[in-house]
């Protein structure tokens, strides 16, 4: 029996949940998905000829991360993407911990982050990916803890001062779990939109 073709079977990146970034009144639907699979780097490699991705700082490490052999997905990779598959952010949490699920990294395109405030043209992109790793935090009952904060002081404002993490030792920072609900709301206040996790 021939299948027809609307039916055929797409494999990529998994849609982990819905979003909108940006301000409400304006903001933008977008879509954040999982990265789980080794052809999925193919995601990875569009980032570096994208201009909105010049003088990135973490696109290099998480790269040669997804990379490596991984013997289970405690690691889980995330991008949020626009309409037009653009990808906007990347995170990387690692989920192996009981207590805690560790951001290891998270960076927004240079060109729509905070340090480029004049001039970005949407905002609330790191705030969403964030707030959406928090709400998978708060479904496994655990704390949310971020590992090294650079020392710039716009991320730390953004940390500690917008998002209300508290500070840990060693640069790290840490939001226990009955307080990410706040960071949650904070978010659809900001963007006028719930995220929407998949499955």
């Amino acid at each position: 029996m021939k299948i027809p073709s609307s039916n055929k079977i797409a494999f990529q990146k998994k849609l982990a949940a819905t979003c909108s970034i940006g301000q409400i009144g304006s903001s933008k639907k977008a879509f954040i998905y999982e990265l789980d699979k080794p052809e999925d780097r193919i995601e990875l490699y569009k980032i570096y000829y994208d201009k909105k991705w010049q003088y990135n700082n973490y696109l290099n490490e998480i790269t040669e991360e997804y990379e490596k052999p991984r013997k289970n997905n405690q690691e889980k990779y995330f991008i949020i993407e626009d309409k037009d598959k653009s990808v906007l952010c990347i995170s990387v949490l690692n989920t192996s911990d009981k207590e805690e699920n560790i951001l290891e990294y998270i960076e927004t395109a240079p060109t729509l982050s905070c340090y480029n405030r004049n001039s970005r043209p949407i905002k609330f992109i790191g705030e969403t990916m964030i707030a959406f790793l928090a709400k998978l935090t708060k479904r496994e009952r655990k704390n949310l803890f971020v590992l090294e904060i650079a020392p710039r002081p716009l991320t730390r404002k953004f940390y500690f001062e917008h998002c209300g993490f508290n500070p840990a030792p060693e640069n790290n920072a840490i939001m226990p779990n009955e307080t990410l609900d706040t960071l949650i709301s904070m978010n659809e206040r900001h963007t006028g939109s719930k995220i929407e996790i998949i499955a």
